[in-house]
């Protein structure tokens, strides 16, 4: 994420490719990564460009404490505790 004089910016996902590489994501597979997703992201909710605002939050946090808002474990947990719980 970038910050320009206009707001943020979300550069890279990760799931650039280039044209001539297999294919790696499919039907019901997370692209995104669980503790920096939105609450409207996880219950499939619409999502605003809040998402984005709230992702740079999680990836502040992480970057001051090197911990995650929402704690660590298998993704499932992570997601419930997005959707339902407040982070730490």
């Amino acid at each position: 994420m970038l910050l320009a004089p206009d707001g943020q910016r979300v550069i890279d996902f990760g799931i650039a490719r280039a044209a001539d590489s297999t294919v790696m994501t499919g039907t019901g597979m997370l692209i995104r990564v669980p503790p920096f997703m939105a609450p409207e992201q996880v219950k499939g909710d619409p999502v605003t460009p809040a998402v984005d605002m709230f992702a740079l939050g999680a990836v502040a946090v992480f970057a001051a404490t090197g911990r995650s808002p929402f704690g660590d474990g298998i993704d499932m947990g992570i997601l419930y505790r997005v959707a339902h719980g407040n982070p730490n």
